[in-house]
């Protein structure tokens, strides 16, 4: 069960990506969530401290994991990179509101913390990346040593662009496509996406087993 402030910060995670941060108001928050105004000031202080914290909790979230992953010695390297890419995919589909705050604000880089931790969080998923990969090269099972911020841009910019372009793709594919399967078509459309990132990366990384 999520505590009191991991409640009310789901909650104005779908209120800014429904009307925006600047659409939402602390009232609207503490309504939705069925608590006091003075209980979000109470635990966040302000409506941007809850943003900052709301972008902390998810981003340490997905880090922990790769951090974990990175780890476990029980996973060889492909399944350490492919575990972490599974991992993101299923993020991006459970919490796509979360990350489209997280296209917005980068876009509009409007709050400076959030795009220092976005920044950091950045570099540390690249550092993780790049010791999997050199772990992998020592031991042959990696044969090319890609280039790392480019490594970490395919896997993350090929799934976000994925998240976009879900619903016009759909009506692509039902256009085109007689057996189309529009009750499963989400799993099935997340699959592909997991699957042709890791084909992606197996061929940066020259690995050849199966």
């Amino acid at each position: 069960m999520p505590t009191k402030e991991e409640h009310i910060m789901m909650v104005a995670e779908k209120l800014f990506a429904a009307n925006g941060y600047n659409g939402t108001s602390v009232r609207d928050i503490a309504t939705k969530a069925k608590v006091n105004v003075s209980m979000i000031s109470y635990y966040f202080g302000s409506k941007e401290n809850l943003l900052e914290e709301l972008f902390k909790w998810r981003m340490e979230e997905g880090l922990n994991f790769a951090k974990n992953t990175l780890e476990n010695n029980e996973l060889s390297e492909i399944e350490k990179i492919e575990g972490f890419i599974d991992n993101f995919v299923n993020r991006v589909q459970r919490l796509r509101d979360f990350f489209l705050l997280v296209h917005t604000q980068q876009v509009i880089a409007q709050n400076k913390s959030i795009q220092n931790f976005l920044k950091d969080y950045k570099v540390n998923y690249i550092e993780i990346n790049q010791k999997i990969v050199e772990q992998g090269l020592e031991k042959g099972i990696f044969t090319i040593r890609p280039s790392y911020h480019l490594l970490q841009c395919t896997i993350s910019g090929t799934i976000f662009n994925a998240m976009h372009g879900m619903k016009m793709y759909k009506e692509y594919l039902k256009k085109h496509n007689r057996d189309f399967d529009e009750k499963h078509y989400e799993n099935q459309y997340f699959q592909e996406v997991r699957d042709h990132v890791k084909s992606i990366v197996r061929a940066m990384v020259g690995y050849k087993g199966q």
